[in-house]
């Protein structure tokens, strides 16, 4: 970091952001899981990316440039040559007359800021950012990419000779660059899955963004066997098996930043199907509030997290983001005072001082077997990955009720629907209502592009639908929506927010469930004890300018 230890907690507690015990215990933190305190200090939520980055300019006596949210044009980044904005790390984002403003993580710099001046012939003007915003406004030196993916591929095409034996072929330079470019694309446009899908005249590659697929690119068919024999030799897999599934794992750097890929590859009709989840390493852990949970919710979770047993369950479909949501949670419980174990399937994120567990089901390795196995390693907190079944279920009830804080997920709807399921797989009612401290239920919403956010009036059938179900007036709901820019492509979205059901389990509900409730039963009991539904949570995030009624309704209304 720019300014060491002593100078940040300096800055930080004399402002009053941050007491000075919390200032230390977050410094040990960092210190024993290996994370640099500024992190430890956002993902804990003591204090947001912003108003850090806001401090420390003022203590360096610049202004403070916001640039991950920036979209900067071309013919500004052009100023400054990409490898040397990567060297002195420093990103050109406005041009006013004869003055440059320049992102730099070290504005104090003077060598880089005389380059600047002397490479651009402007007046530089020096701005603070972020480290972590600085790699990523350097990201946008790849948007061109996008007017030179086609051209890229298709020039490597012509060059790609695949024959009869497919590792040599899978070695050969065409297929190395046909498959770089696609996820140096992949990551470029922050994908979160890539499909290599084969049809019967030619294959598919398509981009899972914002948790939207849209196609990218179709090629012939005659390369296919090459390009996923390529991707079976960097994940360790069997590049002669073809009738079975296969899953693997690689990881690659691209501008500093790590990209782990998870790997599944099926046998299909025409040939073999890929689909590649992109994992950033590099990324630090979100807090609640990046998450989208405040307000009271966040206080609701807090409290689950600080009792020393019990329950925390989250629920959703898959890609609901459960997974992030509970990693959130460990990083915050991660201290060096408790021992955490994980049984997960798979594991998307090494954690620092936390023993993981993979499911191997070949071996015998199941959930079940794995947290019974944990149980002998004196855990504090213990996280399971998903609870499938009756057995996973009683070991992780009875886990929380001997001593443990126990966190997992569960596929249902919504958070009242995960008590009747887990009634249903044979779990003691009684039993179930000690341990549950808290239930999350979430889903994904597409994020308004903050470049092109306008206010608007929706359609009526919409506007009916929000009184109706809500009863609430529109009058009292602001409404915007993403217009379309060159920062989205377009679509009017960037990025993603979640939107909430929390269900704290009071001692109403706890005697509720002793009786085994339906789901209607214990949703109006919820609903009494005052739980916000996601609807609500969403619509508060529609009038906070942070996503679209079309968008809560599509996400909200399955639930």
């Amino acid at each position: 970091m720019l300014i060491s230890d002593e100078k940040l907690k300096k800055i930080l507690v004399g402002s009053g952001f941050v007491g000075e015990k919390e200032f230390e215990e977050a410094s040990k933190s960092a210190t024993d899981i290996g994370k640099d305190i500024s992190d430890v200090l956002i993902f804990r939520g003591l204090i947001s990316e912003d108003a850090l980055g806001k401090l420390i300019s003022e203590h360096l006596n610049v202004p403070y440039a916001d640039v991950k949210r920036l979209f900067i044009s071309a013919d500004i980044l052009g100023l400054i040559p990409e490898k040397l904005a990567r060297t002195y790390r420093m990103v050109p984002f406005e041009l006013k007359g004869k003055i440059l403003k320049v992102a730099m993580e070290n504005p104090e710099d003077f060598e880089a800021i005389e380059f600047a001046k002397r490479q651009t012939g402007y007046e530089i003007v020096p701005y603070y950012a972020r480290a972590e915003d600085i790699a990523r406004a350097l990201g946008q030196y790849k948007k061109n990419i996008k007017y030179d993916f086609d051209k890229e591929i298709a020039e490597n095409l012509k060059k790609a000779s695949p024959g009869q034996n497919l590792e040599r072929a899978a070695e050969e330079i065409p297929i190395v660059r046909i498959l770089n470019t696609i996820m140096e694309y992949a990551v470029a446009e922050r994908s979160s899955d890539v499909h290599i899908e084969t049809q019967s005249e030619d294959v598919i590659v398509r981009f899972r963004v914002d948790g939207v697929l849209r196609d990218i690119i179709k090629f012939p068919r005659g390369v296919e066997e090459a390009l996923v024999a390529r991707i079976k030799i960097l994940s360790n897999l069997k590049i002669d098996e073809h009738r079975i599934p296969q899953d693997g794992r690689y990881k690659f750097s691209i501008d500093e930043e790590i990209i782990a890929l998870r790997i599944s590859i099926i046998p299909g009709f025409y040939g073999e199907n890929v689909v590649m989840r992109i994992l950033r390493e590099t990324n630090r852990p979100l807090s609640m509030e990046e998450l989208g949970i405040t307000g009271i919710s966040l206080k609701l979770i807090r409290d689950s997290m600080l009792k020393p047993h019990g329950m925390i369950l989250i629920t959703g479909p898959t890609g609901s983001g459960k997974t992030t949501t509970l990693y959130s949670i460990l990083n915050i419980l991660n201290t060096v005072e408790v021992k955490i174990c994980t049984i997960e399937d798979p594991i998307e994120y090494g954690i620092n001082r936390v023993s993981q567990i993979q499911v191997n089901p070949k071996t015998g390795l199941t959930f079940a077997t794995g947290l019974r196995a944990l149980m002998r390693h004196d855990p504090d907190i213990i996280m399971v990955g998903e609870i499938r079944d009756k057995e996973t279920a009683e070991i992780a009830i009875h886990s929380a009720l001997t001593g443990h804080l126990v966190l997992s997920t569960l596929h249902t709807n919504t958070a009242t629907g995960a008590i009747p399921r887990l009634l249903d797989m044979g779990t003691e009612a009684f039993l179930l209502a000690s341990t549950l401290n808290i239930i999350i239920s979430q889903r994904l919403v597409r994020r308004i592009c903050p470049s092109c956010i306008a206010k608007y009036t929706p359609e009526d059938v919409l506007v009916k639908r929000l009184t109706k179900e809500l009863g609430v007036e529109h009058s009292k709901i602001k409404f915007y929506k993403g217009k379309g820019c060159d920062n989205c492509n377009q679509k009017g979205y960037s990025g993603r927010v979640g939107i909430y059901e929390i269900l704290p389990i009071t001692e109403k509900l706890r005697n509720l469930i002793i009786q085994k409730p339906s789901t209607d039963e214990l949703l109006k009991v919820a609903q009494d004890e005052g739980m916000v539904t996601m609807l609500q949570d969403g619509v508060d995030k529609v009038s906070s300018g942070l996503t679209t009624i079309e968008e809560v309704f599509r996400v909200a209304s399955e639930t």
